[in-house]
């Protein structure tokens, strides 16, 4: 296909803005000067209402037809202007219709660059991912990577300070999860909503401090339950019966505690009867 441009013919355009003129202008100014002289500052009253009236009319009349003038001038005026852009825009449509597809065709063969160059990308980080011990996953392809002005030595640069950033990363994640899984285990505490806030984002300094926290309140409110159980021990008695009593009230005191049994069914069926049997108060766990 022959791709050098026609040579366009020289052209110009011709245009002249034609004076409008109004002949025996200066004798409309005047007459209309005289107009404003003698009517601005008409006082109207019962007895000039219908002067006025006509004066008014008289002077509509006139502006009219100075508008009707105006705009038939107007109307000439514009016509070749209308019949020139009419013919400049049926030119630049013909031009238009040669545009488009060109500029569809460069777009689609854009876009078939770009994805080349996404896979080609992606094969890059794929091949270089095990050599910096990432998951090709973890990798998000940048967007200035896939254009044209991106050389292969900036890509590859920018992958690798990519993947050593986040190898650096998951390293630190993984030391600080070791940290808080011994530090909690050592303490008695479940690691794992400690290490689920770490994989959030939270400080390893701040966690280890809020284990902390929790052991002190785990121990604390231990500690109350003990002063509590001693207080109530030494206002409380066992009767002959086995019940236990309040010295202070006389009233017998209940006792909850929660317990897991394991047994066969005609175990757990005579324990049951034994705990009926002594008035013992129990009920299934929901779930179990």
């Amino acid at each position: 296909m022959d791709q050098s441009l026609i040579n366009l013919p020289d052209y110009s355009v011709e245009y002249t803005p034609a004076p409008i003129v109004i002949k025996n202008g200066d004798g409309l100014e005047a007459a209309i000067a005289q107009y404003v002289a003698r009517y601005q500052d008409m006082v109207v009253t019962s007895d000039t209402e219908a002067d006025t009236k006509k004066v008014r009319a008289e002077l509509r009349k006139l502006k009219t037809a100075l508008d009707d003038r105006r705009k038939q001038i107007k109307r000439g005026y514009n016509q070749p202007l209308r019949e020139f852009e009419a013919k400049v825009k049926s030119l630049e449509a013909s031009i238009d219709m040669i545009i488009d597809p060109i500029t569809v065709g460069l777009n689609e063969l854009e876009v078939q660059r770009r994805d080349q160059k996404k896979q080609e990308v992606s094969d890059l980080i794929a091949e270089m991912a095990p050599n910096y011990g990432v998951e090709v996953d973890s990798i998000d392809i940048d967007p200035r990577w896939l254009n044209k002005s991106a050389s292969h030595k900036q890509v590859v640069d920018e992958i690798g300070a990519t993947m050593t950033t986040i190898k650096a990363a998951a390293d630190k994640l993984a030391d600080d999860i070791a940290m808080i899984t011994r530090y909690a285990t050592v303490q008695n505490v479940d690691p794992l909503p400690w290490i689920d806030q770490l994989n959030q984002g939270q400080d390893v300094q701040y966690l280890l401090s809020a284990i902390d926290n929790q052991v002190a309140q785990a121990k604390e409110r231990q500690h109350q339950r003990d002063l509590q159980a001693q207080a109530d021990a030494e206002h409380q008695t066992e009767t002959s019966t086995g019940k236990v009593v309040d010295t202070d009230t006389g009233e017998v005191v209940d006792h909850t505690t929660t317990l897991k049994v394991t047994g066969s069914i005609n175990q757990l069926t005579a324990l049951k009867g034994y705990m009926d049997s002594i008035g013992v108060k129990y009920e299934k766990v929901a779930g179990e």
